[in-house]
């Protein structure tokens, strides 16, 4: 289950480069909320999502933003990631990526391996790291993903942990409600999350720009979906800049 708040984030150590993948949330079952009719779009090879957190000690955001141009190139060529999306929310000191990966397993042999550990694991200056890992929900991502062919300038990251519904209970309310989701105003995509072992769910979502996030969080289907749901516990909902440069050296289009 993860625990954190939006001002205290999850670690992580640098030497190459940073790492913080994304992505994202997932608004989940309410009865209020009704379902239009939407064209499935084709989804990527991508099967399961990194989340990677931390916060700055002994070096600056000028300075990570240094770091992390100069160090991109050494993730471009990780054997099965699709794509690395680089993050900053300045104002409360939590930075990080959001990978997406062909499978759990070349995740796994990242997170053993060399980079990972001299870029993120033993960095000093990288503290309270938090790394976490997702399947992908098929069915409802391919609903939301890909509903523009444009770059994001903003994600949104939501988790939360179910009570009183089962996993498959929340597969059934994600295929029903992601229509919702897909004609959201500058909504660019929203991939669905599970890591069932630990009962934790939620969404990547792609945006246009933070205003158009704010205005899905000041909503009906944010408030139906998420914030007064009484089957989501434990609610998370942080937001990050794009580091556009690093992230389109490691493949964000």
């Amino acid at each position: 289950m993860l625990k954190m708040n939006k001002k205290s984030v999850w670690p992580v150590a640098i030497i190459f480069s940073v790492g913080l993948m994304v992505f994202q949330s997932c608004a989940a079952p309410s009865p209020q909320v009704t379902t239009t009719v939407q064209k499935e779009k084709p989804m990527s090879n991508t099967n399961y999502i990194q989340v990677v957190n931390f916060n700055l000690e002994g070096i600056t955001h000028d300075d990570f933003m240094g770091v992390a141009e100069s160090v991109a190139p050494n993730f471009a060529p990780l054997p099965g990631l699709i794509s690395k999306v680089w993050l900053s929310d300045k104002a409360n000191n939590t930075y990080g990526g959001i990978y997406s990966w062909a499978s759990g397993e070349v995740c796994a042999t990242y997170r053993s391996g060399e980079l990972y550990a001299g870029a993120l694991a033993t960095n000093p200056n990288f503290v309270n790291l938090l790394d976490d890992g997702f399947d992908i929900l098929a069915g409802p991502s391919s609903v939301t993903g890909n509903l523009m062919d444009q770059t994001p300038k903003y994600i949104q990251v939501v988790n939360f942990n179910l009570e009183g519904i089962t996993h498959d209970d929340f597969m059934g309310v994600a295929e029903s409600v992601a229509p919702n989701f897909a004609s959201l105003p500058g909504l660019i995509s929203k991939v669905w999350l599970s890591d069932k072992a630990n009962n934790t769910y939620g969404g990547i979502y792609s945006w246009e720009s933070q205003e158009a996030c704010a205005t899905y969080r000041n909503g009906e289907l944010y408030a139906g979906a998420l914030a007064t749901n009484p089957n989501f516990v434990n609610l998370l909902d942080n937001g990050f800049d794009v580091l556009e440069k690093p992230s389109k050296i490691t493949h964000m289009k």
